[in-house]
């Protein structure tokens, strides 16, 4: 749950306190302490709960969007998103459904060789996976 900053308090009483909504600035720094914090990246869905009652999905996807065209936040193979260099080491989920991209171009220039090599986006999510648990069983402990 975000925390309010106590500059932004607008009104509080004994039974409700009122804040004003964060800048686009300010929810920049939010949506990357987040991922920070959790250490992993995130779902729409997650990102969503997280943010809910401080901004609406219109200004979440705006703030995504630029951080993705800045490079401080990647679109995971999976369709999280996470810090940029969490791509690294991160294992992706098996999806039912992968919507489109947010910055198509960044997608594809980061992901397409491999879903072309491998001919599908489950496909090479599943490559992700296969090749992570290999990356895990070989490193000695």
């Amino acid at each position: 749950m975000v925390v309010a900053v106590s500059d932004s308090v607008v009104y509080e009483d004994n039974d409700i306190v009122v804040v004003r909504a964060p800048s686009d600035e300010e929810l920049e720094k939010i949506v990357k302490e987040i991922m920070l914090r959790k250490g992993r990246p995130l779902s729409w869905k997650e990102l969503r709960r997280e943010l809910s009652g401080v901004v609406g999905e219109d200004r979440l996807r705006k703030v995504l969007i630029r951080l993705i065209e800045r490079d401080e936040v990647v679109e995971m193979i999976d369709g999280t998103f996470g810090l940029k260099g969490m791509e690294e080491t991160y294992v992706p989920a098996k999806t039912k459904k992968r919507v489109r991209p947010l910055v198509p171009s960044k997608f594809r220039k980061r992901w397409g060789h491999l879903i072309e090599a491998t001919g599908s986006i489950s496909a090479a999510i599943q490559y992700f996976i296969d090749m992570r648990i290999k990356e895990r069983k070989a490193k000695p402990r």
